[in-house]
């Protein structure tokens, strides 16, 4: 039992931890937030809004389902580190979007907070690296 409290200790002792424990946690709600939201069309059409506002074809609730998608994938790149940068800048150009319209000190309240830090977290995940 002492042995494994010693293995524990000195995994905790490790520097990234915290980024470990962070990207983990980041992941999984992109991917869980990506996954619910094909449970509701409204949740889908709010997410393809910004799509509407660049005048490109189609639904709203079409472009919803691709920015579903796109949260999935880059949930589960940013878990396995694989093209995480890359993944990181679609997450980032793909929140930019979302807010490029509301971009000023008024975007901290509701319904734009949560684009607005999507945006922060990716661009700074960005630079971090994996």
């Amino acid at each position: 039992m002492l042995a494994l409290a010693e293995k524990l200790g000195k995994w905790f002792e490790k520097s990234n931890l915290g980024l470990l424990l962070f990207r983990i946690f980041f992941s999984g709600f992109l991917f869980t937030y990506g996954v619910q939201s094909f449970r509701s069309t409204s949740l889908l059409k709010q997410l393809g809004q910004p799509a509407i506002a660049f005048n490109l074809p189609f639904s709203p609730t079409f472009w919803g389902i691709i920015v579903a998608f796109t949260l999935i994938w880059t949930g589960i790149f940013i878990l396995l580190g694989f093209y995480f940068r890359f993944a990181l800048l679609v997450l980032a150009i793909l929140s930019y979007s979302a807010t490029r319209e509301h971009l000023s000190w008024s975007v901290f309240v509701q319904p734009y907070s949560p684009a607005v830090l999507l945006l922060m977290i990716s661009s700074v995940f960005l630079f971090i690296g994996p």
